[in-house]
């Protein structure tokens, strides 16, 4: 089954993110928890750590690009 990540909200005020850098690619194999990319917020850039486990079949945003919150960003297989 497919899992979308979205971008966060890593702040009450937050309406969008800039990922900095995905610290996976096509294939990685991830489980709850993995630090997968850096997000800029208004005030720092933050951890992004994955909500799901899986394999990711497919990165929807390149680094540097700025993402609304609740967008996709990537996919992930779930194996089921």
């Amino acid at each position: 089954m497919s899992i979308m990540i979205t971008m966060p909200q890593m702040g009450y005020d937050m309406r969008e993110g800039t990922l900095v850098k995905w610290n996976i690619s096509v294939g990685t194999e991830i489980s709850i928890g993995d630090v997968i990319a850096e997000i800029e917020t208004d005030k720092a850039v933050v951890e992004f750590e994955s909500p799901t486990k899986g394999k990711i079949s497919k990165i929807l945003v390149e680094a540097g690009q700025t993402v609304e919150v609740g967008k996709p960003i990537a996919i992930v297989e779930d194996g089921e």
